[in-house]
């Protein structure tokens, strides 16, 4: 069964489970490093919140053997944990200066994400790509994040420059950044470390208070100053992840194809699909104040 068909299957079964009382609908989901992945919203009459449940990982149980009334059962049973009876006013959300101070920006890989990218407002840096978000809090399905769309705009009745400087400047207010060294990061995850398992230069992690979406540091020029006057030197960038960046400051024992390896073991091993920036290695040069890719900056 193509994947097509397999959603509408789906939809019809759960929604035959489920009756009169519910609105069963297919959509689009716009999940970073994720091409438009098929998702079902299971929605009560009268009510205006639904999770979204993506369903990529139901279509390979179907092609292992699964059964649409299984999978269906499956769904049903996410649904029963995730529900939230009720509405949520969302009025506020019409008025751009009622959410103009929650607007803050994440970076994603540029080529990774083009389907996400012809939806959402967004600024090219290097081969990454700058997206904006709005932080909602509300009691009955707490804190979040809704990803700012092109019809958003149309909505606020703002453009780019505006959205783009908002959200720089609510990031470095409401997102403080971290510089940790490497070794009490580790620590702090998995306690103490052996010598030998001690890095061999000194590295460090730049991400911001909150742990999330740390990685648009990268963006931030009064942070790269920061940290390359607290080396008192240039520095290679490697995108551990979406949340965070490691920092290694430039010697001569060190290249950049050494970096990039490292980076794409880290992908490899250690990130979710969903939550990996890139793979280029980038340098900071104190004396032009800009990032550059590291290839770029070895030939300038």
């Amino acid at each position: 069964m193509e994947y097509v068909e397999f959603l509408e299957q789906v939809k019809l079964t759960v929604q035959e489970k489920t009756g009169r009382e519910t609105k069963v609908s297919i959509g689009q989901q716009m999940k970073n490093n994720r091409e438009g992945a098929g998702s079902i919203t299971i929605q009560q009459t009268g009510g205006n919140i639904a999770p979204v449940i993506d369903l990529a990982p139901y279509y390979e149980e179907h092609q292992a053997g699964k059964t649409l009334e299984a999978i269906a059962e499956e769904i049903l049973e996410v649904y029963r944990q995730k529900k939230t009876c009720g509405t949520i006013d969302l009025s506020f959300y019409t008025d751009y200066e009622k959410v103009r101070n929650c607007i803050s920006c994440k970076l994603v890989n540029y080529e990774r994400n083009s389907y996400l990218l012809e939806r959402v407002p967004h600024q090219r840096f290097l081969d990454l790509a700058i997206v904006y978000h709005c932080a909602v809090e509300n009691a009955l399905i707490g804190k979040g994040n809704i990803l700012i769309q092109n019809a958003h705009l149309e909505l606020w009745d703002t453009d780019l420059k505006e959205l783009h400087d908002a959200a720089i400047s609510n990031t470095i207010r409401c997102y403080p950044y971290e510089l940790i060294e490497i070794s009490d990061m580790l620590a702090e995850l998995v306690g103490s470390l052996p010598k030998e398992e001690k890095p061999l230069y000194p590295m460090y992690v730049l991400t911001n208070t909150q742990r999330c979406y740390g990685a648009v540091n990268l963006i931030l020029h009064p942070v790269l100053e920061a940290i390359a006057e607290k080396l008192e030197s240039d520095f290679f960038v490697l995108p551990s992840s979406i949340h965070e960046c490691m920092i290694v400051p430039v010697s001569e024992e060190i290249h950049p194809k050494e970096l990039h390896q490292m980076v794409h073991e880290i992908n490899l091993e250690h990130v979710a699909p969903e939550e990996i920036l890139g793979e280029s290695v980038y340098r900071y040069q104190r004396q032009k104040g800009r990032l550059f890719t590291a290839w770029e900056a070895y030939s300038v």
